[in-house]
C-alpha cells in the first residue's frame, strides 16, 4: 500500500512542476527551467531514496499541529531577521564576490507580470527550494553517507558538517537568482539554509522549514503585491474617480 505521506509529496511536485513549465513557456523560460528541473531532479532522488534510501524524515510530524508549526516557523523567522545583522557584518569581512567572482553568474530577466513573480517566489520556489535542496537532500546524503538525521545528531559532526555543506549548497544556488551584488542577501541565504536544517532535524519534519521559508518569500514580495494595487488604483479608480462631476 502506498504511503500517503509520499504519495502527498509527490503530488506537490508534480503540481509544481506543471506550473514552472507554464513559467518556462510562458513567462520566463530560464527562471522556469532553472525550478522545473530542480521540481524533476527532487522527484528522481526521492524515488531513489524511498527504493533504496532509509528514509527517517517526513513531510508532517503528526505529533505537531498545524499551529504549533506555524509558531515555531514565525519564532525561526525572527531569529533569520537577528541574522540578517550577522549578514551585514560579516558581508564587511567576508570578500564574498572575489571569491565567487569566477562563476560570472548573472541574475535572470524576470517577467514583468508581477503577479506571477509573485506566485512564483512567494509560493512555487520557496516550496521547491525547500522540499529538494533540504528535505530530500539531508535524507538522500545521509543515506549515502551513514549520517544519523535524529534529533540527537544535530551535535554530531558529520550531521553538523552536512548541515554546513547544504547550506552552502543552497547560497550557491542562488548566485543566478540574486547575482553578486549583494553579499549580505547570499549570506542571509546561508543562515537560513542553516536554521532549515536545525528545523528539520530537531523537529522531524520538512513542513516547519517550508513554512518558515513561505514566510520569508512572502514578506520579500510584499511589494509586487502593493505594487500591482497601487497600479490598479492609479489606471482604473484614479481615471473613473476624474470622470466624475464635481459639486
Amino acid at each position: 500500500m502506498a504511503n500517503p505521506q509520499k504519495l502527498k509529496e509527490s503530488g506537490l511536485l508534480i503540481i509544481l512542476s506543471f506550473f514552472l513549465f507554464f513559467v518556462s513557456v510562458n513567462i520566463n523560460p530560464t527562471l522556469g527551467g532553472i525550478y522545473q528541473g530542480l521540481a524533476l531532479l527532487g522527484i528522481i532522488a526521492a524515488i531513489v531514496d524511498y527504493l533504496f534510501g532509509k528514509r527517517s524524515l517526513s513531510l508532517i510530524n503528526k505529533k505537531i499541529s498545524w499551529g504549533k508549526a506555524l509558531i515555531i516557523s514565525l519564532v525561526a523567522y525572527i531569529l533569520l531577521i537577528l541574522g540578517s545583522h550577522l549578514a551585514t557584518g560579516l558581508a564587511e569581512v567576508v570578500p564574498l564576490k572575489e571569491l565567487l567572482g569566477l562563476l560570472g553568474a548573472t541574475a535572470p530577466v524576470f517577467s514583468s507580470s508581477e503577479l506571477f513573480n509573485f506566485l512564483i517566489f512567494a509560493v512555487a520556489v520557496p516550496i521547491i527550494e525547500t522540499y529538494v535542496i533540504f528535505c530530500v537532500g539531508i535524507d538522500v546524503l545521509a543515506s549515502i553517507f551513514k549520517i544519523p538525521t535524529d534529533r540527537r545528531s544535530l551535535f554530531n559532526p558529520k550531521t553538523m558538517v552536512l548541515i554546513i555543506a547544504i547550506s552552502i549548497a543552497f547560497l550557491f544556488f542562488h548566485i543566478s537568482a540574486k547575482g553578486l551584488e549583494n553579499e549580505s542577501a547570499l549570506i542571509l541565504v546561508g543562515i537560513m539554509a542553516f536554521i532549515s536544517c536545525i528545523l528539520i532535524l530537531g523537529f522531524q519534519e520538512f513542513r516547519v522549514a517550508i513554512l518558515l521559508h513561505l514566510e520569508a518569500n512572502i514578506i520579500a514580495s510584499i511589494s509586487f503585491f502593493s505594487s500591482v494595487a497601487e497600479k490598479t488604483i492609479s489606471n482604473v479608480f484614479v481615471p473613473l474617480i476624474n470622470l466624475m462631476p464635481l459639486g
